[in-house]
């Protein structure tokens, strides 16, 4: 039978979604699977070679987001294992709110739409021909901020939708396991939620990301509770394979105090990471680096480490949401490539400056992460 996931050394991950756009309102892609060979013009060693880059700034992993089930993503769990990257991918929210049989028309049960979409995901590259998983493959991020997604009508964080949302999607991805005969070690599994406050949340409605945490546990112990009823021991799994994980932007001790002491204190036997760590406006990036990286590697403490957000300015975004990336795009096109039939760029990188102006991200990340460091060349 499957083996239980086993907990790795404090993750150090860098959250990965390098969109070629170096414009806001410009058109967008049309395929956002960036672990996929459609992208490997990026992050390959034969192209811009992006995760010897995040290698070199001494991460031990790589978080993703969007994947694509009909694209190929054995050959980028290939290139991360051959650098000593763990992967942590994510379903996307295209099943889930997007296509046009998502699952919000299904009142948010998830089980046959991700069984469906995992299914595909196990078959392009997840596995391998052993039917064991991808040795690279970590952590399966079920759905990024599932509290501020999913919901019936106009009224996000309802915990009874986003709760079966998660609920049954975790149940499709096991039956989907099941049904490909998956051996050995299994990834851990969680969902990623905010740090937003869920106000209509039975327990910790005035603390971020937590009342989100409990009632999707509360729904783990009584799915019947929120109008879900499992094929599969779904307590079982969250007892040995699930981890929380929550979005922050709050520097290092605000996270404590709003979050970590609480969690400690009521979720014992369930580790937590930071799934997006990034406090930009902070004027001691380096210190507020060192810091929550010191709580990750406290042994008594249930933080798992952070995944730093994020690798690449996000142009196509615009506004506030530029100032999270570690690197910037040049105007030295590396190699040309197409998505969809449409022509992009590999830009060249260059270093972005943290929020005074005084040193550059990536050495910040590179010195706190103690990796050997970034040559010229790569950039």
């Amino acid at each position: 039978p499957p083996e239980p996931a086993v907990q790795s050394p404090v993750l150090q991950a860098i959250s990965y979604a390098p969109v070629p756009i170096r414009g806001y309102g410009l058109e967008p892609l049309l395929n956002d699977d960036f672990a996929s060979s459609n992208f490997s013009a990026l992050w390959s060693s034969s192209g811009r070679g992006d995760l010897a880059v995040i290698r070199a700034m001494g991460a031990n992993a790589v978080r993703l987001y969007g994947d694509d089930p009909a694209l190929n993503h054995g050959p980028f769990l290939d290139e991360a294992s051959s650098l000593g990257l763990r992967v942590l991918v994510g379903i996307s929210d295209y099943p889930y709110i997007q296509m046009a049989d998502s699952c919000k028309h299904t009142l948010f049960d998830c089980y046959d739409v991700i069984k469906r979409q995992y299914s595909q995901l196990l078959q392009s590259g997840f596995l391998l021909e052993n039917r064991s998983y991808h040795p690279a493959l970590q952590t399966v991020v079920l759905a990024n901020e599932p509290d501020l997604k999913f919901f019936v009508g106009a009224a996000a964080m309802d915990q009874i939708v986003f709760s079966r949302g998660l609920l049954s999607a975790l149940d499709g991805v096991l039956s989907a396991e099941r049904e490909h005969g998956v051996v050995g070690p299994l990834p851990n599994l969680t969902a990623t939620f905010s740090f937003g406050i869920c106000s209509t949340c039975t327990e910790f409605a005035n603390k971020a990301g937590l009342g989100q945490m409990a009632a999707f546990r509360r729904a783990v112990r009584n799915p019947q509770d929120v109008g879900y009823q499992p094929r599969n021991d779904l307590l079982k799994v969250y007892q040995e394979r699930f981890v929380n994980s929550v979005n922050t932007a709050n520097p290092a001790s605000d996270f404590r105090h709003y979050f970590l002491d609480d969690y400690e204190a009521n979720f014992q036997g369930v580790p937590v990471f930071i799934g997006e760590y990034h406090s930009p406006s902070s004027l001691r990036q380096e210190e507020d680096l060192r810091q929550i990286m010191r709580q990750s590697m406290n042994s008594s403490s249930l933080l798992l480490g952070i995944s730093f957000f994020e690798f690449q300015v996000r142009y196509d975004k615009g506004g506030e949401e530029m100032k999270f990336g570690t690197f910037g795009l040049g105007d030295r096109p590396v190699v040309a490539f197409e998505v969809s039939h449409r022509p992009y760029s590999a830009w060249c990188l260059q270093p972005a400056m943290e929020a005074t102006g005084t040193a550059l991200l990536s050495d910040i990340v590179t010195k706190v992460f103690r990796g050997p460091g970034i040559r010229p060349e790569q950039l």
